[in-house]
């Protein structure tokens, strides 16, 4: 029986992502790492088990076994999909191990040809990371006047990466605003564009980022998200706005706002982060040594406090 050969699944995949972005095979991560199409009943069976947890509407493309993986005892797998609902292809990692669990944005057991949802022990569904990074953005902010605070707490500090296709942040702009200020959270967004987005997400984010070095980030963000009835609306209004007055931003401004947006980009690929909404909560920071520590949830927005 082939479930007993594949060892199955402790693992990470970007579920939830916003905009249109058509992904090629991601670069390797290291020279010696390659990608090998998964063919016969070895792809079979792990299609069958990804498709019992992939919304009904995916459709599964192509599977690669990835060598080497970073822990010996990981099986890692990266999946091609297409989403009709944003048309777009998107490529994921896949890690597996022998425990038969697999840890998608939840965790799942898998039995037979199906994976199973699983409540994770608190706090253990997401591993403690080096995000010394965020500390890079925060100089990157810094050099430009990028305005990035959405509110200011003394409980501990989130990072949300984020766009204006971001159809998820759009939903929960008010949970997100009411949770961090009840538990006293600071929230700074990191405004994402990348090579696979529409044009239009990169015009928006220099707008939204120049009016809020006149008007402070609240304000705008306040404006738009509560002033129109859905996501089209939101959308709609954002780009005549934004159409009808890019023209009037001075040229060293927009260059500085769009070189910083480069800069970010560069850097969350660097780390690996290529999906929108993503959370970073920072537990430990020492700005003297340049070192900090948390967690970080691709494709899910978590506003908590830390442990």
């Amino acid at each position: 029986m082939f479930s007993r050969v594949l060892p199955l699944a402790f693992g990470a995949l970007m579920l939830f992502s916003c905009g249109e972005e058509n992904s090629p095979l991601p670069p390797p991560k290291a020279q010696n790492e390659t990608y090998t199409p998964l063919k016969g009943e070895e792809r079979d069976f792990l299609k069958k088990v990804l498709s019992s947890v992939f919304p009904p509407s995916w459709e599964i493309l192509d599977i690669y076994l990835v060598t080497p993986s970073e822990d010996k005892d990981l099986k890692k797998y990266l999946v091609r999909f297409y989403s009709p609902t944003d048309h777009a292809v998107y490529s994921r990692y896949l890690w597996f191990s022998p425990k038969g669990e697999l840890l998608f944005t939840y965790a799942y057991k898998v039995s037979g040809e199906r994976a199973y949802p699983l409540i994770p022990p608190k706090g253990k569904e997401h591993p403690l990371e080096n995000v010394s990074w965020v500390l890079d953005f925060e100089r990157i902010a810094f050099s430009v006047n990028l305005p990035v605070t959405l509110t200011v707490g003394d409980r501990g500090t989130i990072y949300l990466v984020w766009n204006p296709y971001c159809k998820v942040c759009y939903q929960k702009w008010k949970e997100i605003l009411k949770d961090a200020k009840e538990r006293g959270l600071t929230v700074k967004l990191i405004p994402y564009h990348n090579v696979y987005y529409p044009l239009d997400n990169l015009y928006m984010l220099i707008y939204i980022l120049y009016s809020a070095q006149k008007e402070g980030l609240p304000a705008v963000w306040e404006r738009y998200y509560a002033q129109s009835k859905d996501f089209n609306d939101f959308l709609e209004r954002l780009k005549k706005d934004t159409f009808a007055n890019i023209g009037k931003i001075p040229k060293e401004e927009y260059n500085s706002i769009g070189y910083a947006l480069k800069q970010i980009y560069q850097l969350l690929a660097q780390v690996k982060i290529f999906t929108v909404p993503t959370t970073v909560r920072l537990v430990e920071v020492n700005d003297r040594l340049g070192l900090a520590k948390g967690y970080v949830y691709v494709g899910e927005i978590r506003i908590e406090p830390s442990p």
